[in-house]
């Protein structure tokens, strides 16, 4: 289990792997993933959650109306277009946040999973409320590239460095066993 959290695998081997030992991948996320391998490994059973689906086998996609329930969602760019649009139309002065999209699928998802009736209107003003977030919203769990990224840039001794530099850094990183985080870096250059 040790060598699993202190590893990093990217989205499409933790896919690959659970479907070998038996895991329903479906829309899992990659956080998800890591947690239903870990329980594997803990306990050497498959779990039985099942992902919950954005919409209904074969279903067609909901009509983009703000007082049409969420039933059949497709995550896309229309979707989103419709959704800024209903945003910019209550607050035109907002603008995106990074972030913003995961979230709000992350609430789109616990609503659907708890069979709450909710609408594209209401999806609309949770993104309103997102965007609206003082500071920065919390950095995404699995998404620990991404992550380090973020922070090696805002860190002010790295202002100017290219980005395949900064890649370069994140593959030192990630090659080592232990936390895949900027501060983790950050310690093994000896800048900590």
């Amino acid at each position: 289990m040790r060598d699993f959290d202190e590893a990093y695998f990217y989205v499409d081997e933790l896919k690959r792997f659970a479907r070998e030992i038996g895991i329903v991948v479906g829309n899992f996320r990659k956080l998800e993933l890591e947690d239903l391998i870990r329980e594997y490994l803990r306990t050497g059973r498959v779990p039985k959650r099942r992902p919950v689906p954005n919409r209904k086998a074969g279903a067609a996609r909901d009509e983009l109306a703000a007082d049409r329930p969420v039933q059949n969602y497709v995550d896309d760019r229309s979707t989103k277009t419709f959704l800024l649009e209903l945003v910019a139309a209550d607050r035109a002065d907002v603008r995106p946040k990074s972030g913003q999209w995961y979230w709000l699928n992350d609430w789109r998802r616990s609503q659907q999973k708890a069979g709450n009736y909710f609408t594209y209107g209401d999806l609309a003003q949770k993104l309103l409320e997102l965007m609206r977030t003082e500071g920065r919203l919390p950095q995404i769990p699995a998404a620990r590239m991404n992550n380090f990224i973020t922070d090696f840039l805002q860190d002010p001794v790295n202002r100017g460095v290219p980005r395949k530099d900064i890649l370069k850094a994140w593959e030192r990183l990630k090659a080592r066993p232990g936390p895949k985080t900027y501060a983790e870096y950050r310690k093994m250059i000896g800048r900590a």
